[in-house]
Parts: C-alpha cells; sequence; structure tokens
C-alpha cells in the first residue's frame, strides 16, 4: 500500500495526466478541484512533498519523483486529517528513510532501534534515526541541524 502522502501528491498529476505541474497548478488542484484542503494546507503538503523527495522543482514546475501511471489511488480517496498534523523530527527523518532508502517503516524503526542500542542507549531516537539516515545516504541536513541545536543546547 501506498503511503497517504504519495496518494495525494500523485492525484493531480494523475487527474492532469502529466508528470510536471506548476506550483500554483498543484495547489489549486490539491485546494479546488480535488477539495482536499485549503491552499495554505496545499502549501503545506508541496513541502512536504519535496523535503520527503516525492517532487522536486525543475524550472520552476514541480516534477513528480515516480510513475504516475504505476500508482494506484483507490476511488474515493480522500486524505486524513493526519495528514496535516505538524510532524515531529523523528517522524521527518523515518518518513525521509522510507521515501529515499526503499525499506518498510517497520524496517526503519528496527534500524533506529538497533542504533540506539549500539549505543548503549546514550542517544535519544532523533540522534539514531539522523545517524541511519547517514548511513542510508539519505540527506537530513535541515533536520540535522535542528536536532543537533536542540540536543547541544547551542542556538542560532
Amino acid at each position: 500500500m501506498m503511503d497517504e502522502l504519495s496518494l495525494v501528491v500523485v492525484s493531480p498529476f494523475k487527474k492532469s495526466a502529466t508528470s510536471s505541474l506548476s506550483i500554483k497548478d498543484f495547489e489549486f488542484s490539491l485546494s479546488f478541484d480535488l477539495k482536499w484542503m485549503s491552499p495554505a494546507q496545499a502549501s503545506k503538503v508541496r513541502d512536504q512533498a519535496i523535503m520527503s523527495s516525492l517532487l522536486k522543482i525543475d524550472g520552476g514546475m514541480l516534477v513528480l519523483n515516480m510513475d504516475a501511471d504505476a500508482i494506484d489511488v483507490p476511488a474515493g480517496f480522500k486524505p486524513s486529517a493526519d495528514l496535516f498534523r505538524e510532524k515531529g523530527n523523528i517522524e521527518k527523518i523515518m518518513d525521509l528513510l522510507v521515501t529515499n532508502g526503499g525499506i518498510s517503516k517497520k524496517e526503519v524503526v528496527s534500524r533506529i532501534n538497533v542504533k540506539q542500542d549500539s549505543l548503549s542507549g546514550l542517544v535519544d531516537a532523533e540522534v539514531a534515526a539522523v545517524l541511519v539516515a547517514h548511513e542510508m545516504g539519505c540527506d537530513a541536513g535541515d533536520l540535522f541541524d535542528e536536532i543537533y541545536q536542540r540536543v547541544s543546547g547551542i542556538s542560532d
């Protein structure tokens, strides 16, 4: 089963039968064509999709980083309210690892737990998740900076 964010992101592209859309058209489709969310929520979905590498920006256009034809959006699909809940750093890193690492969420949790255990529990789950992301070659740079500041007590 495809994760909810992927289903939401692919829907405007499938509706328009294209692999690229302007930011305006993407957000308009989510807000007004599909009537799934407010324009502000559509902007947040866009940002989440870019951070998760589901979308990239190329020449001012949003480009889908997956094969829309290979994704089946169930009839009557609507995103849940959880999609709009602000995610914590650990959830963001886990989503990044699932999307870019090609492994299940269960496997991500297992790897984070193993990493944390291997460090005798001296680091919290967020730090272990960043280390796993680094080992898997996933860029968690922005999240790393935020977590580093929190655990080191350093602020900008």
